[in-house]
């Protein structure tokens, strides 16, 4: 898998995978500091990459993600951001916790408005697999 870094600044690091069309997010121990307007920023910034790129597939690494996501920034997330991955091509959503963590189970369901699967999981091959396996 060769990556290509698209982004990277204090809250998370972008990168691609031209051969699996998979877009990548690491989020950083930073967002410890995030409010939820940084959080809709990085988003934006992230949905315009997406697009760029036309990505079948999101894999969302939160191993460092310190934010705590007030309700409103979730509702703003599902109204103006998801619609954006599906038209840009994205399939299927994985968010990577760590080795060894339990998922909670609302991580494997997808929001009934999102157009694409969503699934948890704590092993990168496990989720790269899932994310590349065609529908």
């Amino acid at each position: 898998m060769q990556t290509q870094q698209l982004h990277d600044d204090d809250y998370f690091r972008v990168s691609w995978d031209d051969d699996t069309r998979v877009i990548s997010i690491d989020w950083k121990e930073a967002t410890s500091a995030m409010t939820d307007e940084d959080f809709k920023s990085e988003l934006e910034l992230f949905a315009a990459l997406v697009g760029r790129k036309k990505a079948q597939g999101i894999l969302v690494d939160v191993t460092h993600f310190r934010h705590t996501i007030g309700p409103e920034a979730q509702e703003w997330r599902v109204k103006n951001i998801s619609g954006r991955y599906f038209a840009a091509g994205v399939r299927r959503f994985a968010f990577l916790f760590p080795a060894g963590a339990s998922v909670p189970p609302a991580m494997n369901e997808s929001v009934p408005s999102e157009n694409f699967v969503t699934r948890a999981f704590n092993d990168p091959k496990k989720a790269m697999t899932w994310l590349t396996q065609s529908d």
